[in-house]
């Protein structure tokens, strides 16, 4: 299983950062992209909108939202792969939670035209406390921020218990391209690590999981789809 509290750099949550960025201030930024704070954070947020484009609109596409559908997504970042599922649930709600204040403020802003009608809300809150009733949400995504939460056991438990029994969920990981062989400084889950989940995912009573990879220019992106059972 993915371990807990693992660096950004490490589990691949992170998106490219530009080359042009001082060496200094790499490893504070690096710790940003799990934990945004401050204006590092701020800038990180920055980045990570700019840079995951692509995979927020493939997951979000994956996703299949319809119009009257309630979506959540767990660790929501600035909020882009949020405002684009709040246009898809036209008829419905989409909720973001992020336990970082910054990305709260940031996915806020992105989302505010559908918060001012009640379509959309950004929480503060934690993967494993989520802020929902039991069988809130018919449909449920992460992207890159599993890899940040003390206990994926916890968090995949938690969204279980706020999913319809017919809710689908997309959780999306960058994984580690074989070429990089046992380079410790790869990023990226490994194979192993994403069977792993799979397996967890199955353990917590979530059906039908299958995990696709899908090569986005310098990334390889893994999608492990499921049903909430």
């Amino acid at each position: 299983m993915i371990p807990p509290h693992t660096n950004a750099c490490e589990a691949g949550s992170a998106p490219s950062k530009p080359k042009s960025l001082p060496a200094r201030l790499m490893a504070p930024l690096n710790d940003n992209f799990g934990q945004p704070r401050g204006l590092l954070g701020r800038l990180a947020g920055w980045i990570m909108a700019r840079e995951n484009v692509r995979v927020n609109r493939l997951v979000v596409e994956l996703l299949g939202i319809r119009a009257e559908d309630r979506v959540l997504e767990i660790g929501c970042g600035p909020g882009v792969a949020l405002a684009e599922a709040a246009s898809r649930a036209s008829r419905g709600f989409v909720a973001g939670t992020d336990p970082s204040p910054v990305m709260v403020a940031q996915a806020r802003r992105r989302c505010r035209a559908a918060i001012a009608v009640r379509r959309a809300e950004v929480r503060q809150a934690p993967a494993a406390a989520l802020p929902y009733p039991e069988v809130s949400f018919t449909r449920a995504f992460s992207v890159n921020a599993l890899p940040h939460w003390p206990s994926a056991r916890e968090g995949l438990a938690e969204l279980h218990r706020v999913l319809r029994p017919d809710a689908r969920v997309v959780v999306a990981l960058r994984k580690q391209r074989q070429s990089a062989g046992v380079d410790p400084h790869a990023h990226g889950a490994t194979a192993e690590q994403v069977a792993s989940l799979c397996a967890l995912l199955e353990e917590l009573g979530y059906r039908d999981v299958e995990a696709s990879d899908h090569e986005l220019g310098r990334e390889t992106l893994v999608t492990i789809n499921a049903s909430a059972g």
